[in-house]
C-alpha cells in the first residue's frame, strides 16, 4: 500500500509501501514504528495517505491484474512504490546523506530493484492509484475530523488528530 508524508511548505517528504495500511495509519500521524516520525516530527505533517492499492485491481485490464497477481502483491506493491518515487520525487528520498555529513542525489530512476524492474507493467494500476492518491491528498477534512476516507484508502491529518487529542 503506498504511503507518503507531506509537509506543509515543505513538499512531499516520502513514499512508501506496506503490507499492513490500518497499522501504518495509526502508527505514523503519531510518529510511531517508522524511522520517517524520528527525522521530521509528525506534529508538522500536513498528510498521511494510504492507498489499498489490490482493491484498484478491478479496474484494470485483465492483463495488468494477473501480472499483480502472478508477481505477487509485494512486488506490485514496490512497483507503485518506485513510480510513485520517480514521478514525485519526495524530498526524503531524492538524495542521501554521505558518511562525511554531506547530501548527495539518489538517482531513482537508476535503480535494478525488483519494484522498478517490475513497474512497466502496471501502467493503468498506476494511473488509478496516482488518480485516488490526489485526490486523497488534496481532501480536506469534515468538520475537524482527522481522517478523510475514500473507497481505495485514506488520508491522516496529523494536525487534525493532535488537535482533537489536546
Amino acid at each position: 500500500m503506498p504511503r507518503r508524508a507531506h509537509l506543509t511548505g515543505g513538499g512531499l517528504l516520502y513514499v512508501g509501501q506496506t503490507a499492513n495500511a490500518r497499522r501504518r495509519l495509526r502508527d505514523l500521524p503519531v510518529g510511531e514504528s517508522h524511522h520517517l516520525g524520528a527525522t521530521v516530527p509528525p506534529e508538522v505533517w500536513e498528510c498521511v495517505v494510504v492507498i489499498a492499492w489490490p482493491r484498484l485491481l478491478a479496474a484494470v485490464s485483465a492483463e495488468e491484474a494477473h501480472a499483480a497477481e502472478q508477481l505477487g502483491h509485494a512486488t506490485c506493491g514496490l512497483a507503485l512504490e518506485y513510480l510513485l518515487q520517480i514521478t514525485y520525487r519526495p524530498v526524503m528520498l531524492a538524495r542521501r546523506r554521505s558518511t562525511g555529513g554531506t547530501w548527495t542525489p539518489r538517482r531513482i530512476e537508476k535503480s535494478r530493484s525488483k519494484g522498478a524492474i517490475s513497474s512497466t507493467r502496471f501502467p493503468e494500476l498506476f494511473g488509478a492509484v496516482q488518480s485516488r492518491w490526489k485526490a486523497l491528498a488534496n481532501a480536506q477534512p469534515v468538520a475537524a475530523q482527522p481522517v478523510v476516507y475514500s473507497n481505495a484508502g485514506r488520508a491522516v491529518i496529523p494536525a487534525a488528530l493532535h488537535r482533537a487529542s489536546s
